[in-house]
């Protein structure tokens, strides 16, 4: 028998268990009984709520009874509504499934936010985990090429040692305001060789995004004119290393910082120990700010962010399980280059592996049907739809080309994922993704070229000849009334 206290004005929170799996279902509070026990007291006046009394009568029919248990005894009746509140909110926040209806939002909220903060803990680990294990697969990110000073335009170089001697990212806003006039009329020459610049990585680029170019010469122009330097060499210099920074280090670092691994630059530097992308680093190391923006690059395709592409280019290669919580993400990516098609042949069954049925997004597989329809032997319409593709007459054609992949029942696949026809602003992350997996000796060359002649192309995309006809004809002091290239006078 359950005896209450013989002090008035308490009350029992109890909970009512399922017996036939020993689950908690319904969180509830009565007032002290007299004479009968607790649990006659409670399924004497039985809750009302629809879900609870439905799974109430569910059990009687099927010869059960729920289980009461006393939760929390004797809670003053002043108090009896917070502490309820309390228990029912931990419980749901924990998981257990409770009929409650009334004050059970806020417990729903709660495990709600247990749950998202737990995926975004585990994601992070899983990527602090592959970029630990990428680094020392892959040594880093590929190293820059022979560094590439961009040759400041005279009038600039003339006016950087007047320029004052604070560093302007330092000031607050009005005083950095105050100080444009010294830098205003030098920004658009140092403009005009950015522009030249990034002329002279066009195979990296779609010209029909005008993002790059804005980001390339807003980093150029806050490096060169952020306070006075006498070492102007070093300056062009650290200008020279701005686009491998934005493509071929930066996935390296979101990975790394993604993973909780590093929080700024120095530290990114660091990590990378002993590596020459650790000693091109040291170069902008007095540009703390500038260097963050650049290593934390992201053109604006979300389905192909920086250090996804790394991630899954290098796992597909080094056949490394993709984590869990990252797996939606790699396969998001894989699936987007499928059609096109851009994947080697580890890629294909990096993605078949996460989805054995991606290659629904080619198109129909039509091939069974039509043999059977048209009573042909099986087979005889794959092999049809395979050869119409291969006929020059078809080329062009988007569907025959897709239909024949289905059909074939594998993946189409490239030996390297080079994107040399491709534009767009992933483009410039994903070619140093490839040069990057070819320097490491992971992924063979393209055919007809050597490891070395490879990468040396990319990386002489990434720090070009600045001297050559196109920069020094972009660099030129202006005539007037004509239109260059980059959409200024020449």
């Amino acid at each position: 028998m359950y005896i209450s206290d013989s002090f008035a004005g308490f009350r029992v929170i109890y909970v009512l268990v399922d017996p036939r799996d020993n689950t908690q279902r319904y969180l509830g509070q009565i007032p002290l009984p007299t004479q009968p026990s607790l649990a006659q007291a409670v399924l004497k006046k039985r809750p009302t709520a629809h879900a609870v009394a439905a799974w109430v009568r569910g059990l009687e029919e099927a010869g059960y009874t729920p289980a009461v248990e006393v939760v929390r005894d004797r809670v003053p009746t002043a108090q009896v509504k917070r502490v309820l509140q309390e228990e029912l909110t931990e419980r749901l926040a924990a998981g257990t499934p409770l009929l409650n209806e009334h004050g059970a939002a806020k417990g729903r909220k709660l495990r709600q936010e247990r749950l998202m903060a737990q995926r975004v803990a585990d994601e992070a680990a899983a990527w602090g985990d592959m970029a630990s294990s990428l680094r020392s697969r892959l040594g880093g990110p590929l190293p820059p090429g022979s560094t590439t000073a961009l040759r400041v335009p005279e009038p600039v170089r003339l006016h950087i040692p007047l320029l004052p001697d604070t560093d302007r990212e330092a000031l607050a806003f009005s005083e950095r305001w105050r100080t444009r006039e010294h830098v205003e009329h030098l920004e658009a020459p140092l403009t005009h060789a950015a522009n030249a610049l990034f002329y002279e990585l066009q195979k990296l680029h779609s010209y029909g995004d005008k993002g790059p170019r804005r980001e390339m010469s807003a980093r150029i122009c806050s490096i060169a004119l952020r306070r006075r330097r006498a070492d102007l060499d070093h300056l062009e210099q650290m200008i020279g290393l701005v686009p491998w920074c934005m493509y071929a280090a930066a996935p390296w670092y979101r990975m790394a910082q993604a993973g909780g691994l590093v929080e700024t630059p120095a530290q990114f530097t660091r990590w990378l120990g002993d590596t020459p992308a650790a000693l091109a680093l040291q170069l902008l190391a007095g540009e703390e700010r500038q260097l963050c923006l650049m290593l934390r690059h992201c053109h604006d395709d979300r389905r192909m962010r920086p250090e996804t592409c790394l991630l899954a280019v290098a796992a597909a290669h080094l056949g490394l399980d993709i984590p869990a919580p990252l797996q939606d993400q790699v396969r998001y990516l894989l699936a987007d280059l499928l059609p096109h098609p851009m994947l080697t042949q580890p890629m294909a069954d990096l993605l078949l592996r996460l989805d054995p049925q991606a290659l629904r997004a080619l198109a129909p597989d039509v091939a069974p049907e039509t043999d059977k329809r048209l009573g042909l032997a099986a087979g005889t319409t794959a092999r049809v739809l395979v050869d119409l593709a291969a006929h020059r007459a078809f080329s062009g054609n988007r569907q025959v080309r897709q239909a024949a992949w289905r059909a074939s029942g594998s993946a189409p696949t490239v030996d390297v994922p080079d994107f040399s026809g491709w534009s767009g602003p992933a483009v410039p992350t994903m070619r140093a993704v490839s040069a990057n997996l070819v320097h490491a000796g992971v992924l063979a060359a393209p055919e007809g070229k050597s490891a070395a002649e490879y990468v040396a192309g990319v990386q002489r995309l990434l720090a070009p000849d600045y001297d050559s006809r196109a920069a020094r004809w972009l660099t030129d002091e202006p005539a007037v009334g004509r239109e260059g290239l980059a959409g200024r006078p020449y």
